[in-house]
């Protein structure tokens, strides 16, 4: 239908790729069932890995628009700018989420602590800034690939030096323990602002964009 959204399409262009988020966090599932009442393991390998990947989708949603030859003609379509970038982000970011709650419910019939509720602050403020994260990546690079080497150098020398290396556009926290979420209020909402500047930034530019592949 002219000027709507076509998400079926948009998966199925994905191809496979588009299940790699599932994937991941079956295997979260997983290895929280494996260490039980572990939440010294949980908890970090949920945060250094499932955030991650919320900027998966936001990455591959635009390999057709940006990457593949010929792509210019998708904006000749009667369909605003904005739907094409941010409105599909945020829709598969909102089911990203969808699969947060779904993943943190199930581990924590297993957990001997309440932790539904402080994670999904924790990972979900974090899962946003990386999925603006990707999706400026992928404005900026035109491609997966190296928009995946930002995401991996990012992630790898922040957990590396645990946030020592630029300390003010770090977002992990590396507890290892169930943080009240009184605690989580001021660095999750400084995940959200930047966060916010990155979806607001990329999308600008994906808005003035004139060249392509």
């Amino acid at each position: 239908m002219k000027g709507k959204l076509d998400l079926v399409f948009d998966w199925k262009v994905m191809g496979p790729t588009a299940c790699v988020p599932f994937i991941v966090v079956l295997l979260l599932i997983g290895y929280s069932n494996l260490r039980k009442d572990a939440l010294s393991h949980i908890i970090p390998a949920l945060e250094i890995t499932f955030p991650v990947f919320a900027a998966w989708w936001s990455i591959f949603l635009f390999q057709d628009v940006l990457e593949e030859p010929g792509s210019e003609t998708l904006f000749s379509y009667p369909i605003e700018r904005w739907k094409i970038g941010v409105a599909r982000v945020g829709i598969f970011f909102l089911l990203y989420m969808f699969l947060m709650f779904m993943m943190l419910l199930i581990i924590d019939q297993w957990s001997v602590a309440d932790l539904f509720l402080p994670l999904a602050i924790q990972l979900g403020a974090e899962s946003f800034f990386f999925a603006g994260l990707g999706f400026l990546a992928m404005v900026l690079t035109l491609n997966s690939g190296w928009s995946l080497v930002i995401l991996i150098v990012y992630s790898s020398t922040q957990v590396l030096t645990r946030g020592a290396l630029i300390p003010s556009i770090n977002v992990f926290l590396f507890n290892e323990k169930i943080l009240p979420v009184s605690e989580l209020w001021e660095p999750s909402g400084y995940s959200l602002l930047m966060g916010g500047g990155l979806w607001i930034l990329a999308n600008y530019l994906f808005g003035k964009m004139q060249r392509f592949n």
